[in-house]
């Protein structure tokens, strides 16, 4: 008799991870990242789809018996995903497919079912929280053209503003020698060339940030401050929204977290807008709670 196989996917603007369990082994893979309002539906698809046969292959003897992807940029259009994923996959109904914000998983991964906060800051960056009642809430995540506020495209953005500056003759800094080494952005044609008719992504210049801030560069270290302030103040405000209904605790997740001067600098903003919150780094990935949400979808035999 064929075993159950569980998937579970974050699909965030850098990479995508899968996490697949049945038959009593788990078994994990990545593939390109993917931003639902950036990339649109039809890449979005295709990206979780080609990730969800690799795993179907490698269990060729499971039926699946649940399915949960946390996808950037998702919200209230993470039912379109479903669909056109179960087209795409040929699944019968009674497959359980949850397609739903890339915060949710998160949040399960930190704190199951219970009452708390996460706050996510990697290409993107956004606050989602969890009620006692429950009831979720939501600060932050407008995306890189309105938002991701202390995120690396917010750090990668700052950054070149920064040198811009300096350019015209504002304060000098550091990253202007940082960003000439490792991007070759030593003018101002090429500066404006990466940033509009290269398209460059933001996100890839938040290292050269946190080396700046390290070596002692006060253009640096202030924008670092600025952006994880920025950050921690919407927490403060889903704080609000929540009216005291909420467990006092906030889990770190995302890649820029894992940033030892990055972690301290947010931790310290934390303290100073939420004091007396617990702050930690999650222990667990986004992708262990897709698969957690996969397996909790399943009907429990009566």
């Amino acid at each position: 008799m064929p075993h159950s196989l569980w998937i579970g996917l974050d699909a965030g603007g850098t990479k995508t991870a899968l996490l697949a369990e049945g038959g009593g082994r788990r078994w994990t893979t990545t593939g390109p990242g993917v931003n639902l309002r950036r990339d649109g539906l039809a890449q979005t698809v295709r990206v979780l789809s080609a990730l969800i046969r690799d795993a179907q292959a490698t269990f060729f003897e499971a039926e699946l018996a649940g399915l949960c992807a946390g996808v950037a940029g998702a919200g209230v259009e993470g039912g379109a995903v479903t669909m056109a994923l179960r087209k795409r996959l040929e699944l019968d109904p009674p497959v359980p497919v949850l397609v739903t914000h890339d915060a949710e998983i998160a949040l399960e991964a930190a704190f199951g079912a219970e009452s708390g906060v996460v706050l996510i800051a990697g290409t993107g960056s956004v606050v989602y929280g969890r009620t006692i009642e429950p009831r979720t809430l939501r600060a932050g995540g407008w995306g890189y053209r309105l938002g991701d506020d202390g995120s690396g495209t917010a750090l990668g953005r700052a950054a070149l503003r920064a040198v811009a500056r300096a350019l015209d003759g504002g304060p000098s800094t550091r990253l202007s020698h940082y960003l000439a080494d490792a991007h070759g952005l030593d003018s101002i044609d090429t500066l404006l060339a990466w940033t509009y008719d290269e398209d460059g992504t933001f996100a890839s210049l938040a290292t050269v940030v946190l080396e700046a801030a390290e070596a002692g560069d006060r253009v640096a270290a202030d924008l670092l401050h600025d952006e994880t302030d920025a950050l921690a103040q919407q927490a403060t405000w889903l704080a609000r929204q929540a009216g005291g209904r909420l467990d006092r605790r906030v889990a770190l997740l995302g890649g820029l977290t894992s940033e030892a001067l990055y972690r301290e600098a947010l931790i310290g903003a934390l303290a100073h807008r939420l004091p007396g919150w617990f702050v930690a780094r999650c222990e667990h990935e986004p992708v262990e709670g897709a698969l957690a949400r996969a397996k909790r979808l399943t009907p429990m035999p009566s």
